[in-house]
């Protein structure tokens, strides 16, 4: 067979499987099926990170390999792609699943074998050992063109105290891709937004360099010892790179990487060190007894609406606490206003500030009050108990007593009746006889005025039957148009039955097999569905980020958003990790609370 011809017999057989991959999509060929797995290097330090791919070798649209336990590792999909070969007239086919693996321990670390079941058959690869070392220590290379730098704003702090952990980028390449993690125990510590990024530049060693700041506050929950893991920045860095130096007039202007020529990228992952705290108790002595776990430095203030006001009427009583701290966290008890007020309390609002590495803001409380009785009344001195970092001590703050005057009331007031200036029945002492009985009598108070005859029950009784015929119209009115538009407008139906749909599958999901691998798999399908339904988007094959930037295109508020995008993100990772006992019905929890959230806004 000459060359020509083997070339066409080869394209034959590639057309021939091409057919029969379409028709038979999970066709098994002659080749030998096998699992291997490969990494692209054995050493490497924690800033490091290794590609592990995992290949299904001789089956076409194979089943998913099981993941071998990765707890020493951060691990990110890279996707799936497959291959067709033809060599000697012999096609192989293969299928790779690509992983990055970021390390978080040092020392010899062993990746154990995939697993793939198959028609009854079990097929593993080989497992893998990586050396992971501690990266150099020294000074920062004038040659570095990337680097990364956190620190807190204290590392003795008390429990309840706010910290400042800062996270910072330098660089003096350009950058894409930027996806930011910042890990943390959420058992030691609570964490709360700083708001924004901020951009400046600095100039270290002669060398300028762009800077990327992000600030988190963190409230340390329990005295004792507490780690913040290191932070893990992925990014694509973008090298301008020289051009052929021929003298062509033209070479500069289209190496211009404004059309994509004369730079290169390269894929890069920045880890920062941990830090160690030591979190002291709240002292014991000086506590007061109705301390309430303020930390910070507070004030209280009082205002009252109303302070001239008649019996029944109401005033309202504003109790704004403001400072620096977890002024979130601060409640207020209703006032003792030793009996003298029925007190009503509202919501209290809440408006965070940020004041440089502090968070700060007011909360406030309103009350509002009637008077019992009339007179002159005082609204007592209100006192906020906190305690004071920088003094390490218990503070109080304390309103202003404010006095206030209540007059009696007139409802009850009698008529004043113009009576004639003669009266001769009276002057002559003849009494007055009744003449008859449907003569009404004289009434002297404006309470004999109220209408008895027609009541309250009457009334509701008579409104409803005028009403009812009109409610039932619009009732039905509006209920043949839902009809209608469910079945006409399908956008509109997935947007109204993606609550329904995605609440009933997770309690049955929940129910299923909350123990099997297949869990967390389930469980994303089924939160993106809920999305893709409320957009109307095709499909559910999008990733966190893009969900995240459509739902922004629809306006939802960021604090939504981020938890969309933290929940998909914590699936992946537990996907891939080993399994932990009671974790998927905490993620069922979850999401019902995230659903309700979204619906709200919905």
């Amino acid at each position: 067979m000459n060359h020509s011809s083997q070339n066409r017999f080869q394209i034959w057989v590639l057309f021939t499987a091409l057919l029969l991959g379409a028709i038979f999509p999970d066709a098994v060929f002659s080749e030998d099926i096998r699992l291997s797995a490969t990494v692209d290097k054995n050493q490497l330090t924690l800033e490091d990170s290794i590609e592990y791919s995992i290949t299904v070798h001789g089956v076409r649209n194979p089943p998913m390999p099981e993941l071998p336990p990765l707890s020493d590792f951060r691990v990110r999909s890279r996707g799936t792609q497959s291959s067709t070969q033809i060599i000697n007239s012999d096609m192989r086919v293969s299928t790779t699943h690509k992983f990055l693996l970021i390390p978080k321990n040092t020392g010899r670390l062993k990746i154990g074998s995939a697993v793939m079941k198959l028609d009854g058959a079990i097929y593993k690869s080989d497992p893998i050992i990586v050396s992971v070392e501690k990266p150099s220590p020294g000074e920062i290379d004038k040659n570095e063109v990337v680097f990364t730098e956190t620190s807190v704003s204290k590392k003795d702090p008390f429990v309840n105290e706010q910290i400042a952990y800062t996270f910072k980028l330098f660089r003096r390449v350009g950058a894409n891709n930027l996806n930011l993690s910042m890990p943390y125990d959420d058992t030691l510590f609570r964490k709360e937004d700083m708001g924004k990024a901020k951009r400046y530049s600095k100039v270290i060693n002669g060398i300028a360099y762009d800077v990327h700041e992000l600030s988190v506050a963190l409230f340390p929950l329990k005295a004792g010892d507490a780690v913040i893991p290191p932070s893990l920045l992925e990014l694509d860095l973008v090298y301008r790179t020289q051009g052929n130096r021929r003298k062509d007039p033209f070479s500069n202007f289209f190496n211009d990487p404004f059309f994509g020529r004369g730079t290169q990228s390269e894929h890069k992952i920045l880890t920062t060190k941990q830090i160690e705290l030591k979190v002291r108790p709240l002292p014991k002595d000086g506590k007061p007894e109705d301390f309430r776990n303020l930390v910070g430095r507070f004030a209280i203030s009082a205002e009252l609406g109303k302070t001239n006001l008649d019996a029944g009427d109401t005033t309202t009583l504003t109790l704004t606490v403001s400072g620096t701290g977890n002024i979130m966290d601060v409640t207020l008890a209703e006032p003792d206003l030793h009996g003298q007020f029925k007190i009503y309390p509202d919501q209290p609002t809440f408006k965070q500030a940020i004041h440089g590495t502090q968070i700060g803001g007011e909360k406030v409380f309103k009350f509002a009050l009637v008077p019992y009785s009339a007179g002159a009344q005082t609204i007592p001195s209100i006192e906020l108990n906190y305690f004071d970092p920088e003094k390490s001590t218990y503070t109080t703050d304390s309103t202003h007593p404010i006095n206030l005057m209540v007059r009696a009331g007139t409802n009850d007031n009698k008529l004043n009746l113009v009576q004639p200036d003669s009266a001769p029945f009276q002057q002559n002492g003849s009494s007055v006889s009744i003449l008859a009985r449907d003569i009404l009598p004289i009434h002297t108070r404006l309470s004999d005025f109220e209408n008895t005859t027609f009541n309250n029950t009457r009334r509701i009784i008579y409104t409803l039957g005028i009403l009812a015929p009109i409610l039932i119209y619009f009732f039905a009115a509006g209920y043949i148009r839902y009809n209608h538009r469910m079945k006409e407008d399908v956008s509109y139906s997935r947007r109204q039955g993606a609550y329904t749909i995605a609440r009933k599958k997770l309690e049955q999901l929940s129910l299923s097999h909350p123990n099997s691998k297949d869990f967390v798999k389930e469980f994303s399908q089924i939160f993106r569905e809920y999305i893709g339904n409320k957009l109307n988007l095709q499909g559910t094959a999008f990733t966190a980020k893009e969900l995240g930037k459509k739902l922004s295109d629809h306006d939802y508020e960021k604090d939504q958003i981020s938890a969309v995008r933290k929940l998909l993100e914590k699936c992946e990772s537990m996907q891939y990790a080993p399994m932990v006992t009671g974790k998927y019905s905490e993620l069922i929890e979850e999401s019902l609370t995230l659903l309700n959230e979204l619906e709200k806004q919905a």
